[in-house]
């Protein structure tokens, strides 16, 4: 596929290991990426520090400086000169915080963060169709960053972990449920034309390793892979690693034979 006729990606939660990872791959490829970021300046130096040239973040990156929770904001990303992204990632999520509580010990920072800033970007969607009813004719494709542990199919989460999982990260994890629910639920909608999105493709990684490094990990081809019918039952998996697979088997492919699926990745 040439630089031309790579398609406009939208990353939400580009300052985080596994989107950060995928805008890196993409970037380097050719793609050319809008990014929305509370701190731009924060998201430059990440990418530069990982060896990309100004140079190429002049030519294939734009980076928006808003918040996931805005509508307007997040409209401003996904519509460029009138013309809508073809690919959403979405690999935003909120800082683990202790509480007092010996139940629930870890909340976040911003404990509804995926299901709120979900919501938005349905909005968004919506108020960019609604503008000009003509980007509706090539809707998006979104790929989004979950966990494992929340499955309603088999358990994906070994036994070891299973007390951590369940018990302590209970309340960061339901916001990740509810973000399934509401992306599930939108996209049963019996008519297409009601859906805002072309497809949808959750990635469930087990416990998430390294930080802001690309080439962090092991390789995405060393990942075992599941869905959420047959999982891949594993303790971690790196962020680059997670990132990258993302790159390659989504981007690349057009989401490929994920559409509409939910793949569990661990090392």
């Amino acid at each position: 596929m040439s630089a031309k006729s790579n398609p406009t990606i939208a990353i939400f939660g580009a300052t985080g290991g596994c989107a950060n990872a995928t805008l890196v791959h993409s970037l380097l490829a050719g793609y050319d990426v809008r990014a929305l970021a509370r701190t731009p300046s924060k998201l430059t130096s990440q990418l530069l520090a990982q060896g990309l040239t100004q140079p190429i973040l002049d030519q294939h990156l734009t980076i928006l400086q808003g918040d996931a929770t805005n509508v307007d904001d997040v409209k401003r990303t996904l519509v460029s000169n009138g013309k809508l992204v073809s690919f959403i990632i979405s690999g935003l999520g909120g800082k683990p915080v202790l509480q007092k509580s010996l139940r629930r010990p870890v909340t976040l920072d911003n404990p509804g963060i995926c299901s709120s800033s979900t919501e938005v970007l349905l909005n968004a969607l919506r108020a960019a169709y609604d503008e000009k009813p003509s980007t509706a004719a090539i809707k998006p494709l979104l790929a989004y960053v979950s966990t494992t542990g929340i499955s309603n199919g088999p358990e994906d989460v070994p036994f070891g972990f299973q007390f951590l999982y369940h018990v302590l990260l209970a309340i960061p994890h339901e916001d990740k449920r509810k973000m399934d629910r509401t992306l599930k639920s939108h996209m049963a909608q019996p008519e297409e034309s009601e859906r805002l999105l072309r497809g949808v493709v959750g990635v469930r990684a087990s416990l998430l390793t390294g930080g802001i490094d690309y080439k962090g990990g092991k390789g995405w081809r060393t990942l075992r892979v599941g869905t959420e019918e047959r999982p891949a039952v594993g303790y971690t998996v790196p962020r680059s690693d997670v990132g990258e697979w993302i790159f390659e088997e989504l981007v690349k492919n057009d989401g490929g034979e994920w559409v509409g699926k939910i793949a569990t990745l661990t090392s």
